[in-house]
């Protein structure tokens, strides 16, 4: 029997949802994806699937962005396997991601049930992502407080670090007569400097490298070779004590392996939901509803046949209409109508969003098909054979409830044969009373279902002014194969159309073909009819549908959204108050630090940057007295520059803000400025682009050129130049010494032949 995966391309389904699964056991879900067998099963995750819809809509996705398959690290924990950094960090990442979803769903409504049902079966395994994340740091290392012995061994490891450098420099100094160059290397592990080749047997060490053109030779001092030795066994210990640091993590995990599977089971469930819903998003889908003994597709449309190629068409089977006959020319789609009907059926079954615009299904115990060139070369059978007992096989499994769909039906023998033989299982098939779709060019299969009660004719559109297939589906009408229209348009003689034409003529004068063909007439016109005025109605229903629906959307939406708007601004204005409240009392101290207010005021201005909520449309003017009233601040405008206004508040601080957050105020009695900490009063006015201090010495220097970078940094000034000129180079080891320790320089150069040279430093700050 015919595999349904592989003749309706269920796979490529399964691959294009897997595009919108981020978790590793949620794409495992979908790989593993097959027809639910139990009707209360299948009912319960189309009903999960229609929540998900809702929420997405309402709320947006989850906040799913990757998850990695706990059991395996699990299992592999388990029989004493120590797991890696990235393991152990993917666990830690997997709680924050259920902490993630249980704060999304607080704010979805109670009404969905089943998803808050889900989601309330997580567990608190908060601790032991505080543990995780305190051992592993962001950049996935191990944070050198994971432990008192790393942290013990790591500052050995630095100060021996910082010996070697200075013994480096040292040597570097004492045989700079023979370095062909002022860089020093790393060689195997090992610390070498740069030696000219003529001058090796200068220097005391091994010999580690030398450079392609033979003038270099690199050489590892033996004054070293101690101090490195001992580099090398504080990285063998720190190796070490990682190791064990990560083993403890490791049996923690394995304790609570039922909670963090448990957990993972979960996010990846919501991952496989919204894979489903966003896939059905794509394809316009719909959630089918479920009526006994009635399968209604409108407006169906096979997924995977680009939008722009696609004919959306009809399918209605009931109780007493259960058997579908398509007739119509080759090529004009019939294959396509049974593939479409299938498809959709087994998408349904797996619990899928189907592509149609309105979809009833009652619950179908099993497919089947006969769908293509069922040639058997490994049987030695002929098509028409293997396409019998294909045929046999599923009507002997076929019971009540079930669907069949057949491509031409009877084909491949003696058509009088073949035409007799498919009356003869269609009939078979009425007694089974099960839903089934079969293709085929018999006429008297044809003639049988207009007599018959349980069997409907239906027929792929042709166009015979462009002698072209319409690929339209039209139930109620049977179809003609335009065998001989086609054949004209691919070029054969005229005379044997003609022969033909004759032959088919006497043939058709029988009583039985003119009622044929005026049924035909008749039907086809009461069908179009009816198919106009169904989607007349359908587009009207749509309309007031999505209307509705829409309507209700953005009703919940803006409800849900000023809740929050108004929850997030009480909480942001709250915050900002206490956190404004706590610069202020740092800077009453008298004798507080320049340091201090440029921290205080950056501080300030990031507040002002991220709280301000409203826009006022209000003119401001410079002496104006205004409040911000997201910081809880009120001050007076001193300038005006552009869309920013320069405020001086009423407890000494000054900043500027957007224009359009200000608030015009009544001036306030008794307004003082408290400028004891005024920032402006602590910057120097002169500050120039350049400072210069050479012949100073070098504690008064670096005093200097740090007061000076602090102006700079309120200022705003971004490129400046220290100039310390030549001398010993003490001033500029010094100056240099300085900016690596400063955060807020962003880089640093010795100035080019215009500027000074190595006699100036050029300072970019951030």
């Amino acid at each position: 029997m015919q595999n349904i995966y592989e003749v309706l391309q269920f796979d490529d389904i399964k691959d294009k949802i897997k595009q919108y699964a981020k978790s590793v056991l949620g794409k495992l879900f979908i790989s593993e994806l097959k027809p639910y067998q139990d009707e209360k099963q299948l009912s319960y995750n189309l009903n999960l699937l229609d929540e998900t819809f809702k929420i997405i809509a309402l709320r947006g996705n989850f906040p799913i962005s990757f998850s990695e398959n706990a059991l395996t690290l699990i299992e592999y924990a388990k029989k004493g396997g120590i797991l890696s950094i990235r393991d152990l960090d993917m666990i830690g990442e997997d709680i924050l991601t259920s902490q993630s979803l249980l704060k999304y769903f607080h704010n979805v409504d109670e009404k969905f049930t089943l998803m808050h049902s889900l989601i309330k079966r997580f567990i608190d395994l908060g601790m032991l992502e505080k543990e995780i994340h305190r051992v592993i740091s962001k950049s996935q290392t191990i944070n050198d407080n994971a432990s008192p012995e790393l942290n013990q061994i790591r500052k050995d490891l630095l100060k021996a670090e910082k010996e070697m450098t200075s013994l480096i420099t040292s040597l570097t100094s004492k045989y700079k007569q023979y370095l062909s160059d002022e860089n020093v290397t790393f060689r195997d592990g090992h610390y070498v400097i740069p030696i000219q080749t003529s001058y090796k047997n200068k220097i005391s060490g091994a010999i580690y490298d030398v450079s392609s053109s033979g003038y270099t030779t690199f050489i590892e001092p033996s004054e070293v070779l101690a101090l490195n030795n001992k580099i090398v066994s504080l990285k063998l210990q720190e190796a070490e004590e990682i190791r064990k640091i990560l083993k403890q993590l490791t049996n923690l995990c394995v304790i609570q392996q039922d909670e963090i599977i448990n957990n993972n089971n979960i996010i990846a469930t919501c991952d496989f939901l919204q894979a489903k819903a966003l896939y059905g998003q794509e394809i316009d889908g719909i959630i089918a509803e479920n009526e006994d003994d009635k399968l209604l597709l409108r407006n169906a449309r096979h997924p995977l046949i680009s939008k722009d190629k696609i004919v959306a068409n009809s399918f209605s089977f009931d109780k007493d209409k259960r058997i579908i006959i398509i007739s119509g020319p080759n090529a004009g789609g019939k294959t396509i109508a049974l593939k479409t009907v299938a498809l959709l059926v087994l998408m349904h079954k797996c619990g899928l969003a189907i592509s149609a615009d309105i979809a009833n299904i009652c619950y179908i115990n099993n497919i089947y098909l006969d769908i293509g060139d069922s040639q058997s070369l490994d049987n030695n059978l002929s098509t028409f054979s293997a396409h019998i007992s294909n045929i046999g096989e599923m009507l002997r499994l076929t019971k009540s409830k079930d669907l069949l769909l057949i491509d031409e039906l009877g084909t491949g023998t003696d058509p009088s044969e073949g035409e007799a033989l498919a009356i003869s299982v269609v009939k078979y098939l009425i007694k089974k009373n099960c839903f089934a779709m079969i293709s085929s060019h018999f006429s008297r299969l044809k003639e049988f279902a207009f007599t018959s009660e349980n069997v409907i004719n239906a027929s792929m559109l042709f166009d015979e002014d462009n002698l072209k297939p319409t690929y339209i589906f039209k139930q109620g009408v049977p179809g003609q194969s335009y065998a001989l229209e086609v054949a004209s348009r691919y070029g054969l003689s005229k005379e044997i159309l003609n022969e033909a034409k004759n032959h088919l003529d006497n043939i058709k004068t029988t009583d039985v073909h003119q009622l044929m063909n005026k049924l035909h007439e008749e039907a086809l016109k009461n069908e179009l009819l009816k198919q106009e005025l169904l989607k007349e109605k359908e587009n009207l229903e749509k309309q007031e549908k999505t209307l509705n629906a829409t309507k209700k959307l953005l009703e919940e939406k803006r409800e849900n959204l000023l809740k929050d708007v108004e929850k997030q601004k009480e909480q942001i204005i709250e915050q900002v108050k206490d956190e404004i409240d706590e610069i202020m009392d740092s800077l009453k101290n008298k004798d507080v630090k320049l340091h201090d207010v440029i921290k205080a005021k950056n501080q300030v201005n990031n507040l002002i940057k991220s709280t301000s909520i409203n826009d006022y449309d209000e003119i401001i003017n410079v002496n104006d007295y205004v409040s911000v009233p997201s910081l809880n601040i009120q001050g007076k405008v001193l300038r005006i520059n552009g869309n920013k206004a320069f405020i001086n508040s009423s407890s000494g601080m000054s900043f500027q803000i957007e224009v359009t957050k200000l608030h015009k105020i009544d001036a306030p009695k008794d307004y003082k400025i408290k400028s004891s900490y005024n920032v402006d009063n602590l910057i120097k006015t002169n500050v120039g682009l350049s400072i210069n201090i050479i012949g100073l010495h070098v504690d008064e220097a670096l005093e200097q050129v740090r007061k000076y970078l602090d102006n700079c940094r309120l200022r705003g000034l971004k490129e400046v130049k220290i100039i310390h000129g030549f001398g010993s180079g003490a001033l500029r080891k010094a100056v240099s010494g300085y900016l690596n320790s400063c955060d807020f320089v962003k880089n640093y150069k010795s100035g080019d032949e215009y500027d000074g040279g190595y006699g100036v430093t050029k300072v970019i700050l951030k």
